[in-house]
């Protein structure tokens, strides 16, 4: 009995989120918050160029001198240059600038809350922002099954770690045995 009631559970969630995944990802129903606009020219161009955009807009969200990330010569990260490279990429992942989080010197806007949630789940999961966020409002296929998921599972208010449910720990999303028994359900119902 107590079996058949899991199954049931299952087969529930499952059609779910077959008939209603693109409803809940068209209808922004989500609470991660929408990034600002990014201009494809950010951080592009020559040295001087990219110079320039670093110190009046980078620096300038850090709160910081460019010697904070560079060497004297602009050759090399420092060790706080290394975070701030792996952010950036982030950054352009999402499709925003550092002013997005960032407000100067230790101060942050209120989309840190949701930045901080989404690096512990990128470092939980060993993989990098990109591998869910393709730009401003678009998700790979990947960020896509993950966004919808994590609505389903109330990710905002249960966090990172609900994740585990049905995924293994630091394997880019490999599925454990709830996740498997869920996707295969779905593959049945779908005629895969």
């Amino acid at each position: 009995m107590i079996k058949n009631m899991k199954n049931t559970n299952i087969f529930g969630i499952v059609i779910l989120i077959v008939f209603s995944s693109g409803l809940l990802l068209s209808a922004g129903q989500s609470d991660i918050p929408e990034p600002d606009v990014l201009h494809e020219d950010y951080l592009q161009g020559n040295r001087e160029e990219k110079s320039q955009q670093c110190s009046k807009e980078v620096a300038s969200a850090l709160g910081e001198e460019c010697s904070f990330c560079h060497n004297d010569d602009v050759t090399d990260f420092t060790e706080k240059g290394n975070k701030a490279e792996f952010m950036m990429r982030a950054a352009m992942a999402i499709g925003v600038k550092c002013n997005y989080c960032h407000a100067g010197k230790g101060q942050f806007t209120d989309k840190l809350e949701v930045a901080a949630k989404m690096f512990k789940l990128s470092e939980m999961m060993d993989i990098e922002c990109n591998y869910c966020h393709a730009g401003k409002g678009i998700l790979t296929h990947e960020g896509k099954t993950a966004k919808t998921a994590m609505m389903l599972q109330k990710w905002s208010e249960t966090g990172n770690k609900k994740c585990l449910d049905c995924h293994v720990e630091k394997k880019q999303f490999e599925l454990n045995f709830r996740g498997w028994e869920i996707l295969n359900a779905q593959k049945g119902l779908i005629g895969m």
